[in-house]
Parts: C-alpha cells; sequence; structure tokens
C-alpha cells in the first residue's frame, strides 16, 4: 500500500467473547484495504480475551486494552479506541460481526468520492441458521435516507475522525434515551453532517437463537463461505433481491405494515428533530440498554 494513502482506525469494543472475536480480527485482516490499524477495546473482560488476542498482536496493527472497570455498553470502549487511534477515518465493528473483504476499501472510496462525514454500506443480517442443513434465514440492512428513521448499525459505518470535535464522543447509556449508538448518528445528523450510502454488501451481523451471552454462531461457516466463493456478495445481493421483490407482490403482512406505519411515524420525528425513543414516554434513559443486557443475562 502507498503510503499516501489515509489511515483507518478500526475499533472493536468487546465484553467477554472470546469464542467468537478471533472472527471478526480474521474479517479485519482479510481487508483488501491493509493501512489501517486496529483498536481492540475490552470492557473489563474477566474472560481469556486477552489470551485469544494476544497471537494478533504479532501484527504491529493491531492493538489491545482492557479498561478497569466495566461501563456496560460498547460507548466507553469506542471512545477509548477513537482517543487512542491516529486515523483520520474511524470504522466500527462489532466483536461478533464479520466484515467481508471488500469493506474498507468500498467505505472509503465513497467518503472521498462524496466527501461525506459518515458513509455506511448494506449488511446481511443472519438471523437462523442451521449448520446441519447449511441454511440461513437474512434481511438485508439498508438504512433510509435522508432522514433515516432507522440508523444503521456500528459494523456498517465509515465517518471522518473529526466529526467528534462537533457532536462529542458516544454518549454514556444514563445519557440517552436510545441506544447510544443511534443517539451518536441522530446528533450527527441533527448537526446537519452528511451521510452517504456506498451501495454494496460488505458486512455480516448475526442474531441467532443464543441461549446466553458467550454463545458462539455460524461465523466460522460463513467465513468458510466467502473464502470458498469468489461471487458470494453478487450471489448474497441477488438473493436479498428476488425475496424483496416476491415479498412485495404478495398481500402487505402485519409485521410489514406495522413497520412501514412506524417508520413513517420516525421519519417525520426524526425531519423535526424529536426522539423516536421518546414514544415510550414511560421509560427513562439508560432503559434500552438495561432491557437488552437483562435479556442477554448480564445483569
Amino acid at each position: 500500500m502507498s503510503g499516501d494513502q489515509p489511515l483507518i482506525t478500526v475499533v472493536i469494543a468487546t465484553y467477554n467473547r472470546a469464542k467468537v472475536i478471533p472472527y471478526a480480527i480474521e474479517s479485519v485482516l482479510w481487508q483488501t484495504y491493509e493501512n489501517f490499524e486496529l483498536w481492540i477495546v475490552g470492557d473489563k473482560c474477566t474472560d481469556n480475551t486477552e489470551e485469544v488476542i494476544k497471537p494478533y498482536l504479532k501484527d504491529p496493527r493491531i492493538n489491545w486494552y482492557n479498561l478497569p472497570e466495566n461501563s456496560g455498553y460498547q460507548s466507553v470502549p469506542n471512545n477509548e479506541g477513537i482517543k487512542r487511534g491516529n486515523g483520520e477515518y474511524i470504522a466500527y465493528l462489532n466483536h461478533d460481526d464479520i466484515w467481508l473483504p471488500n469493506h474498507l476499501e468500498s467505505l472509503l472510496e465513497t467518503i472521498q468520492k462524496t466527501d461525506a462525514d459518515f458513509v455506511f454500506s448494506i449488511i446481511q443480517w443472519i438471523y437462523e441458521f442451521s449448520e446441519e442443513h447449511k441454511h440461513k434465514r437474512t434481511i438485508p440492512d439498508i438504512p433510509i435516507l435522508p432522514y433515516m428513521p432507522r440508523p444503521p448499525e456500528a459494523t456498517a459505518i465509515l465517518h471522518k475522525k473529526s466529526v467528534v470535535d462537533r457532536i462529542g464522543y458516544w454518549k454514556n447509556i444514563n445519557e440517552t434515551y436510545a441506544y447510544p449508538r443511534v443517539q451518536f448518528f441522530r446528533d450527527a445528523f441533527h448537526a446537519k453532517m452528511k451521510f452517504e450510502l456506498a451501495p454494496v454488501l460488505t458486512g455480516l451481523k448475526f442474531l441467532w437463537d443464543e441461549k446466553n451471552y458467550e454463545d458462539s454462531g455460524p461465523q466460522h461457516i460463513l467465513m468458510d463461505r466467502i473464502r470458498s466463493d469468489k461471487d458470494y456478495i453478487a450471489r448474497e445481493l441477488s438473493d436479498m433481491l428476488v425475496r424483496s421483490y416476491i415479498e412485495l407482490s404478495q398481500p402487505a403482512t402485519r409485521w410489514r405494515l406495522k413497520r412501514q406505519y412506524g417508520d413513517a411515524i420516525r421519519n417525520w420525528m426524526t425531519k423535526n428533530k424529536l426522539d423516536p425513543a421518546r414514544l415510550k414516554f414511560w421509560q427513562k434513559k439508560g432503559t434500552q440498554i438495561q432491557i437488552w443486557r437483562k435479556r442477554h443475562q448480564l445483569d
């Protein structure tokens, strides 16, 4: 790689996911764009995460820091990674997600062409997976511009590091009604920062029927498939497009109508600088995270 190519700081915030974090790291290492540094920041991990990460530290681009106190969400680890990083751009990868090899190259190309403050790509949600039958149920995640009723996932985002000088860092869990990830992107939108979509599939996000927080998923199977199938991206995009087209030709389901009406309301609220999280007016700040932590047996 040429020395005049911009450095990207990649941040992986993690907490006790030693079983799956190697897949996230490997998906950073197979990027076609190689001028990056990786900061893996633990939220005071207490399992064997450090032992698992140690072999990767032989690569001078990879760094590890374990916070002295647990904060309960990725905000503090993300902020630590941003502060420690030297990159012109910041990219996030959730510790149980996977980037496709084109991720950094595609997002960097888009942000340089458009001079946007934030760019995001299409990611594929993996919902159900049967290892025996090698079958998965997926949906695309494509936030709708300009108001983004549902903001992008962190795994899909690349932004200029300089944006934190204008909107600040990620908020802590008790400072916002919404998820801090959502609040961070909402703050950027309300500050009239420019968002652009990189119209290409670059990542996989996993949500399977986990029995507990430490469970591993089908990451290893999907990574093997990506390595062996040079047409993986085109095949998956085509499959999601066909299924979406078929769904739109069918009578609207209750789920689809609920989502469409919900997004219309969220769109209006976001346009008028109202927080959609306040639709649940009875909830206090930090409630969303407490529900998430309870579901994952972290409380």
